[in-house]
């Protein structure tokens, strides 16, 4: 239920929810963030170049089917293409592979990855990262 009301919360914008709960949110976007910023200077390490568009991959894991089909059913509206729903072992044993051609700017990676994570959150998944391919 506190995650629920925590979801609620952020989906609305709300800071008068529950303190902690905010705060783990919070937290969990810096990290999510935090994690976007090291894998775009890798990309600029590695002397990609930001304007082209690509295959970008995405890693989400749910811990039942129903949770797993919904998020997909949802974020499908948003042109995220189906690459692998698989099971596997573990607390979250629904996997989804999802990829969608994007750039990979700060901003944009940012607000296509937090809308991914938000989402997972909602069907009580768990955003597990992106990848893709250096362009030059």
């Amino acid at each position: 239920m506190k995650k629920l009301i925590s979801i609620i919360c952020s989906i609305l914008g709300l800071t008068s929810c529950g303190n902690s709960q905010q705060q783990d949110l919070e937290k969990g976007k810096l990290v999510e963030i935090e994690a976007n910023r090291k894998t775009i200077n890798a990309l600029k390490n590695a002397g990609n170049n930001f304007e082209i568009e690509r295959d970008v991959f995405h890693w989400i894991y749910f811990k039942s089917k129903s949770d797993q089909h919904n998020y997909f059913k949802e974020v499908q509206s948003k042109n995220f293409k189906l690459v692998l729903s698989n099971k596997i072992d573990g607390e979250f044993p629904y996997q989804l592979e999802l990829v969608r051609k994007d750039k990979v700017t700060e901003s944009e990676v940012n607000e296509y990855v937090l809308y991914l994570w938000r989402t997972a959150l909602k069907y009580n998944g768990d955003y597990d990262g992106w990848e893709t391919s250096v362009e030059k």
